[in-house]
């Protein structure tokens, strides 16, 4: 009796250990992730309910949103701001706004909304964007044209100080609160996105060698194992999980990437995991 007891008990261990290392594309197993939302399909959406134009260049103009879909609560945001509770944002001069909403599972919508002083001349800007082509450094740029108003004009990047220089550069992929001010003080803010370009990174020359040189062996993913990342096939259909893992450390298992390596697989899965 003791003996079939011993027995069974070590058939369930091995089977829970191969349950685990089935879950773990980094431990040589599997590629089963936990279930996640997908933001792609959610109804999230944000409105404007509400928009007092300024009068002045004391920035007294206002608005105010509404969320709707996804699930609740929302929280609201204004350009590059963090996320609150309130969906009502004051102090605002002319500029052009993206306000977004989130709800409970993360997933997040936006609406751009101009707000503009009256006048016969009023300060306005626009800009343009220099996408990030690079792998191990970022060279976005942003350059903010300016017109109206008095010259001669201040520009800044965020939360930075008014300086004479138009263009921001070295840029990574994201959301920019940028501002021009004129001679009256009057200031125009305007957000934008710089977005990731093309670095021609490839599947073949640079992350193969990654892969074979660091994940795949006769122990783990190559021949018998799950997923096989001798295979570009396999490779190519795990990127999302293979970048997550090579970028937190947890693969490859043994040893580590270099700083270098994990920007190629970053660039290679966010350009599409392209079979290039």
């Amino acid at each position: 009796m003791f003996k079939t007891d011993l027995i069974e008990l070590m058939v369930n261990r091995s089977l829970v250990a191969l349950i685990v290392s089935l879950t773990i594309l980094g431990g040589c197993g599997g590629n089963d992730e936990p279930t996640r939302v997908d933001c792609t399909g959610t109804d999230l959406a944000i409105a404007s309910q509400s928009e007092v134009q300024p009068t002045d260049c004391t920035g007294n103009g206002s608005i105010t949103v509404v969320g709707s879909g996804g699930k609740e609560p929302y929280k609201y945001a204004i350009n590059t701001g963090a996320f609150g509770s309130s969906a009502e944002f004051n102090n605002l001069g002319a500029g052009d706004y993206t306000l977004w909403v989130k709800d409970i599972n993360g997933c997040e919508s936006s609406i751009d909304i101009s707000l503009q002083l009256t006048g016969d001349n009023p300060l306005t800007a626009d800009a343009t964007l220099t996408p990030d082509t690079e792998c191990f450094s970022d060279n976005g740029a942003i350059e903010i044209i300016a017109s109206g108003g008095q010259e001669p004009y201040q520009y800044k990047l965020g939360s930075g100080v008014f300086g004479s220089a138009s263009a921001f550069t070295g840029l990574a992929p994201g959301n920019y609160s940028v501002s021009v001010k004129d001679a009256l003080s009057c200031v125009f803010v305007k957000s934008v996105t710089v977005v990731k370009g093309n670095s021609n990174t490839s599947l073949t020359n640079d992350i193969r060698p990654i892969i074979e040189a660091n994940c795949v062996s006769s122990e783990c993913h190559g021949g018998g194992q799950l997923p096989n990342l001798s295979s570009l096939a396999d490779i190519r259909s795990n990127a999302t999980a293979i970048k997550r893992e090579t970028q937190n450390g947890n693969m490859p298992r043994d040893g580590s990437l270099t700083a270098e390596e994990k920007a190629l697989i970053a660039c290679w899965v966010d350009e599409g995991a392209k079979n290039n």
